[in-house]
Formats: C-alpha cells, structure tokens, sequence
C-alpha cells in the first residue's frame, strides 16, 4: 500500500495550519495598528482643541476592526481544520502500521 498520500496529506496540513498562524499574526498586527493610529488621533484631537486654529484631519485608518477580527476568526477556523487534516493522517498511518504488524 503506497503511503505517500499519508505524508502528502501531513505536509499540506502542516502547510495550512502554517498559513493560518501567519494570517492571525497579520490580523493582530493589524488590530494593534489600528489601537495605536486611534491613540495618536486621540492625541491630535486634544491639542487641536487647545488650539483652536489648527486644521482638523480626520482620515479613516486603513484598517478596519470588523475585518480584522473576522480575520481572526476565519484563520482560527483554518488553523483548526488544518489540525485536523494532520490527526486523520496520523490515524491513517496509525491503522497501516496496525495491519501490516
């Protein structure tokens, strides 16, 4: 019985659940520049009082929370059906070894 499958599966798995850590890892970044332009905006919004003349700039961020926490959770999603795929490989090679024994 060839079990190259098995260990094509265990790489693709492996592969995915690789994929998904980056994905959070980008979402968090993500997220914590978001927190970090709303403290800076937060900032420039108190001194633009204080100084009522200055020109008042309020851009959107680039990065929306809805998005970003939707991201979180796909990839968590991702990450769990990838763990997954690399356990049903491992019982595969788990009953293969069984009935060759």
């Amino acid at each position: 019985m060839d079990i190259s499958n098995v260990s094509s599966a265990v790489v693709s798995g492996l592969n995915g659940y690789k994929a998904a850590e980056q994905g959070i890892e980008q979402a968090s970044v993500n997220i914590n520049q978001l927190q970090a332009e709303r403290d800076v905006v937060a900032q420039t919004d108190v001194a633009n009082d204080q100084n009522e003349n200055a020109p008042r700039e309020n851009t959107p961020p680039p990065v929306s929370l809805n998005a970003e926490a939707v991201n979180l959770v796909v990839n968590e999603h991702l990450a769990k059906a990838n763990v997954n795929v690399i356990k049903t490989a491992d019982d595969v090679v788990g009953t293969l070894i069984d009935t060759k024994v």
